[in-house]
């Protein structure tokens, strides 16, 4: 199998589910363990500063492909949300913020959050914090929480837009992993558009969050259910729920468990901490050398880049962006394609979500109304109608390595890009450039420092 084909196998073989099922992508759905429990299913993360204010918002999004005008479905009364924070380096939370859900039979459900605080015992077995914890509390209805004690200065949770964006047909048909032959469309039609998620929004003051490795932290998200559960058989009595909340998914970098691990793992590294990362090291290893057939480059991509799965954030740095933390406008999707495959593929042709995101806290749009149109399936948007459609060869670049069928290596690379579309073209020209494509990783925007922030803080693994 040729390695261009290769990648997109493996993007595909982690996003396909069932054909009755959707599909697979960012960390939706993204192992056997979590395909059935959509309220424990971490979709993304998202660690940033609000650029008004200079606090940190920590959000996370579970649920996914909610259908706009469809009721909105409920975060799990039994599920422990957490964002976890080390902020001295080494790998293990030193601070939780911890969300629960009451019951949706009286109606709205509501939210109350504890921390940040230090947990009573680290790992993937968590007991909830202490009762005088900080809380903030309130509906899971879309309303912003302002109110409340501690640290957490705005709480929000409820239906929005899924903020995460990918031409997922375009890309499979291109290179027959779908059936039917490459569309005659252009590329840069959003998968994800009109679908919805369910949101949990925090923002909380970057000095609450600091620790010995100074405005440097590392930050993921993990969601547990009690050890124990035993059903009353009743309907009048509860079910009994005993025991630490056992972790049943954790995320932080979009796309790594979903790309970088076989279905065989995907369930252990979701049950796993980061300081255990190298266990599975090989393993990223190898998928990236399926793609990219260089094992040194793949080995300087995990251990600089890509493990431990954190999202490491500078707060010095200010709202920089992928991968120093990560917003909901930052195109994920060509950074890590253009990185896994060094360079052979620009991008999918979608460069923004399809409805703008929110100025301010929560950021995130607001949920579709099934009345009123969805841009990214009117027309393409984020490319020139003029694009040539000769199989979409201008995703690819370099087609000739790629082991492409001749009608595509040798269709013409035309394009007018508009503003929006130029930093899919302009990437590969910035890779020569800048000395290759690890080089524009390591060197290019936000990615500038993520090398030097993981090793200036990091310290040797406390044992587990």
């Amino acid at each position: 199998m040729t390695k261009g084909l290769r990648l997109v196998s493996l993007v595909a073989l982690a996003a396909v589910a069932l054909p009755s099922v959707p599909a697979r992508t960012a960390d939706h759905r993204d192992a056997p363990g979590v395909n059935e429990d959509p309220r424990a299913d971490i979709n993304d993360i998202y660690a940033f500063i609000n650029p008004n204010s200079g606090n940190v918002v920590l959000a996370m999004t579970v649920n996914p492909f909610q259908i706009g005008g469809g009721p909105g479905i409920a975060f799990g009364q039994d599920v422990l949300y957490e964002f976890k924070i080390d902020n001295d380096g080494d790998n293990v939370e030193d601070l939780v913020v911890q969300t629960t859900f009451t019951p949706t039979s009286t109606p709205p459900q509501r939210f109350n959050v504890r921390g940040p605080a230090k947990p009573r015992l680290p790992g993937t077995a968590s007991s909830l914090l202490l009762e005088d914890a900080p809380v903030i509390s309130g509906p899971a209805d879309g309303t912003v929480v302002t109110q409340g004690s501690g640290n957490v200065l705005k709480a929000f949770a409820g239906q929005r837009d899924d903020p995460f964006f990918f031409d997922l047909i375009f890309g499979f048909r291109l290179l027959g992993i779908s059936p039917g032959g490459p569309l005659t469309r252009a590329p840069g039609i959003d998968f994800f558009a009109g679908i919805n998620v369910s949101i949990l929004a925090l923002e909380l003051p970057a000095s609450a969050l600091r620790g010995r490795a100074g405005d440097v932290l590392r930050i993921w998200g993990t969601t547990g259910r009690p050890k124990t559960t035993v059903r009353s058989g009743s309907a009048y009595l509860a079910d009994t729920k005993s025991g630490p909340y056992v972790q049943i998914d954790r995320m932080a970098i979009p796309v790594e468990n979903t790309v970088l691990m076989p279905t065989r793992l995907k369930d252990a590294f979701n049950r796993s901490v980061p300081a255990q990362d190298h266990l599975f090291r090989e393993e990223a290893i190898l998928h990236l050398v399926a793609i990219n057939s260089d094992r040194t480059y793949s080995q300087t991509l995990v251990d600089a880049v890509l493990f431990p799965d954190v999202l490491t954030l500078d707060v010095s740095k200010g709202s920089a962006g992928f991968l120093n933390g990560r917003r909901p406008q930052d195109d994920v999707i060509d950074i890590v394609l253009q990185a896994a495959s060094k360079g052979a593929i620009a991008g999918d042709g979608v460069n923004a979500n399809d409805v703008p995101f929110l100025s301010d806290f929560p950021f995130f749009a607001p949920a579709h109304d099934p009345t009123k149109p969805i841009p990214a399936r009117e027309k393409t948007g984020n490319l020139d109608s003029s694009l040539d459609p000769s199989h979409g060869s201008n995703l690819i670049r370099e087609a000739s390595p790629l082991g492409l069928p001749d009608t595509l290596s040798r269709a013409p690379l035309r394009r007018r890009a508009s503003t929006s579309a130029k930093a899919t073209v302009d990437a590969p020209k910035r890779l020569r450039r800048e000395g290759g494509p690890f080089a524009w990783l390591t060197r290019g925007r936000s990615f500038a420092d993520a090398g030097e922030i993981r090793s200036q803080s990091h310290r040797p693994p406390r044992p587990l």
